[in-house]
């Protein structure tokens, strides 16, 4: 049995790491944060491909981790559900995420169902992933599987490859760096949890930079977004973003004008001109990072990408 070291606890780390330990492979991730520690902790953690690229094979890996999540999501244990979640829009900007989901799980929504002052929406059937359960869920599947968790900070890819026979790199922002890659930087993002008010429907507007804002309903709260704040390390809540928040999801429903409020958080999207998920040339090193605000959107996907790669060396 291949012995396989996966660096990161977040979504994307222990997707990869179950994704393989369940492969046949005995993997051993290396974190400095345990799960509940990291950014994937604080993500609303619906399905969507925010701030992500290369498009046509985002789009791609969402549509595998889609699947995925649909399958999950009978078990309600696993913190996945379905949910509607209406992408605020209009002519001439990429939709093409839509596309290769399943037929009938995406439409154009009717004038009555947007909010005043929108004219175009989609009206999608997705995944919601509930943070508090799903990752602790995640985690117990992983270490049921035999795997194992090492919590240390890692300096060096290569000393630590001498370890295990691959090592697989999910160190999120961490891999600017651990590989010196300037080219991944962070986006900010501040959200505030506030207990939920009836009625309330999940939604989002991306349209336009630095206007950015959700609503994500959940069982037993609603999470409301956010904010993009491009290389911005600062990962301390503001209460100023807090109040920006508030106002932008009052307007995209009245109803949430005075919600009562339980915290806020935030964290730092690891965001790349790309994706990188791929070996690194001539060494037993492949990477999975760069996933930006669609961590758990395209986590399934990229972690199948990455077993796909290595099962192609034997």
């Amino acid at each position: 049995m291949k012995r396989v070291i996966v660096i990161g606890a977040g979504v994307s780390g222990l997707t990869t790491a179950v994704t393989l330990q369940e492969a046949g492979y005995a993997v051993t991730i290396y974190t400095q944060d345990l799960p509940g520690a990291t950014t994937s902790a604080v993500a609303a953690a619906i399905w969507f491909p925010y701030a992500v690229a290369p498009v046509h094979a985002a789009n791609r890996w969402s549509a595998e981790s889609y699947r995925v999540f649909e399958q999950l999501a009978q078990t309600p244990a696993t913190g996945v559900s379905m949910t509607d979640f209406l992408v605020l829009t209009r002519p001439g900007l990429d939709n093409s995420w839509r596309e290769e989901l399943p037929e009938g799980a995406v439409r154009l929504a009717k004038s009555e169902e947007l909010p005043q002052g929108y004219e175009m929406g989609y009206l999608a059937k997705v995944p919601l992933a509930e943070t508090p359960v799903y990752l602790p869920d995640l985690q117990s599947r992983f270490m049921k599987a035999g795997g194992l968790f090492q919590q240390a900070t890692v300096h060096h890819l290569t000393d630590l490859a001498r370890e295990a026979d691959l090592l697989v790199n999910c160190a999120g922002l961490g891999a600017r760096e651990l590989c010196q890659d300037e080219s991944v930087y962070p986006i900010r993002g501040q959200v505030v949890k506030v207990e939920n008010v009836p009625g309330t429907r999940s939604m989002v507007d991306s349209m336009d930079k630095g206007k950015l804002a959700y609503v994500i309903q959940r069982g037993k709260d609603t999470i409301l977004g956010g904010t993009d704040y491009e290389h911005d390390y600062n990962n301390t809540t503001s209460p100023e973003d807090t109040q920006i928040i508030l106002r932008r999801c009052a307007q995209l429903q009245p109803s949430l004008t005075k919600p009562k409020l339980i915290n806020a958080a935030a964290g730092l999207r690891p965001k790349r001109p790309a994706i990188r998920c791929e070996q690194e040339p001539g060494q037993p090193i492949f990477h999975n990072y760069g996933h930006g605000g669609a961590g758990f959107t395209v986590s399934w996907g990229c972690a199948g990408e990455i077993l796909k790669i290595i099962r192609g060396l034997s």
